[in-house]
């Protein structure tokens, strides 16, 4: 790992660690055993080091690779697995290769942003994001009433709107009560909206 990256992984550690990003130069110096210099020779000054975290852990990370998800079986397969692949996406862990651990997202994020640190670009990924999500699903659902598997009495986009909400639902869940069984409440919930949307 080059040293930059050291200084980020590091650096994010202390910050979940103390639960704020109210941190010195010094708590940085000691967490990565650099000097304030060899700090400096990467990172212009802690905003920069902030957003250098925020890239990486926020701009790059809510970022989903559509290619990735399973595309296989029959319209329900289709739009389950590609659900919860977005949702593990999310929920499986950031590595810290520096110190070989896995955190919780959901902890980064809420820390992050509720710190004020999101800056526009964050938000505009989010926003992009979902919109990319709501797209892939609407051509799911196209492809599911071509295949007589899923109504057609309602228009696509808002069939997909629903999948979201109830996606965004379990996500809400998850931030909030992260010892819940997220997998089991995924489960029932998309088997309720399927039952909805299925050819009847």
């Amino acid at each position: 790992m080059n040293t930059k990256d050291l200084i980020v992984e590091k650096t994010l550690k202390l910050i979940l660690d103390k639960g704020t990003i109210d941190i010195s130069i010094s708590e940085i110096r000691n967490c990565t055993g650099l000097t304030t210099g060899g700090i400096y020779y990467h990172f212009s000054d802690k905003r920069d080091l902030f957003e250098a975290i925020m890239q990486k852990y926020m701009v790059d990370y809510i970022k989903i690779d559509f290619d990735k998800i399973p595309f296989e079986g029959s319209s329900r397969d289709r739009i389950h697995d590609a659900l919860f692949y977005i949702l593990h996406h999310f929920i499986d862990g950031v590595e810290i290769e520096s110190i070989d651990e896995k955190i919780s997202y959901g902890t980064v994020l809420i820390l992050l942003t509720s710190t004020g640190y999101a800056n526009d670009e964050v938000n505009r990924i989010i926003l992009q994001t979902g919109n990319d999500i709501e797209l892939f699903l609407t051509g799911l659902v196209e492809d599911g009433k071509r295949q007589n598997e899923i109504r057609k009495d309602f228009p696509s986009k808002n069939i997909a709107q629903s999948l979201y909400i109830m996606y965004m639902g379990i996500q809400g869940i998850w931030l909030s009560f992260p010892n819940e069984d997220i997998d089991s409440i995924f489960e029932k919930n998309f088997e309720m909206t399927w039952q909805a949307i299925k050819c009847q």
